[in-house]
């Protein structure tokens, strides 16, 4: 240490270099941490994660609420035009009378 320091560190009292120690333990830590794979990349990687799962889940309400919206509709009474779509649709039903073209 130069010699200005080590009067600067003498002069100090035992609860400031204390304090002065804790500080440079703090500063020492947190740049071990920053640079630690498990630090701030895992942290940004979560949140990543967390973003990619808030979408998965939005994406699943609306699902969610979609086939809400088909059980109530087939559910008693019947509603036959709900309940045709949903032949058409999920079943490829078609009408007698229909004209059926199939491209392949």
């Amino acid at each position: 240490m130069l010699p200005t320091a080590k009067n600067a560190l003498a002069a100090l009292s035992p609860q400031q270099r204390l304090v002065l120690g804790a500080l440079f333990a703090s500063i020492a830590l947190a740049s071990v941490s920053l640079a630690d794979p498990r630090g701030l990349r895992r942290l940004q990687k979560l949140e990543a994660d967390i973003a990619r799962q808030a979408q998965r889940n939005r994406e699943l309400r609306e699902e969610n609420a979609r086939l809400s919206r088909t059980v109530k509709d087939l559910s008693p009474p019947v509603n036959a035009a709900a309940l045709e779509r949903t032949a058409r649709e999920q079943l490829g039903f078609v009408r007698p009378d229909d004209v059926l073209f199939k491209f392949e």
